[in-house]
């Protein structure tokens, strides 16, 4: 038994391929749309991390000379 492909609009004509076709267009236009999205954010992500790596220290501690200077940072 095979299902039945043609859709019917509320008075029960079939409706157009022409509709299906630009329903499948705009699908497709939304899937790209969405890589594109995807694609931006995480190269964005990179972007910020490689910032944060490149331009601040791994080790915060290294910045006080002892540990006294660092809870006294830490305080204020």
């Amino acid at each position: 038994m095979t299902m039945l492909t043609e859709k019917f609009d509320a008075y029960g004509d079939v409706l157009p391929d022409v509709a299906r076709d630009e329903r499948e267009a705009a699908r497709t236009a939304s899937v790209v749309l969405s890589r594109i999205g995807q694609y931006a954010f995480w190269l964005l992500v990179i972007v910020i991390v490689s910032a944060r790596v490149i331009y601040y220290p791994a080790n915060p501690a290294s910045e006080f000379p002892s540990a006294k200077a660092a809870v006294h940072a830490a305080v204020r």
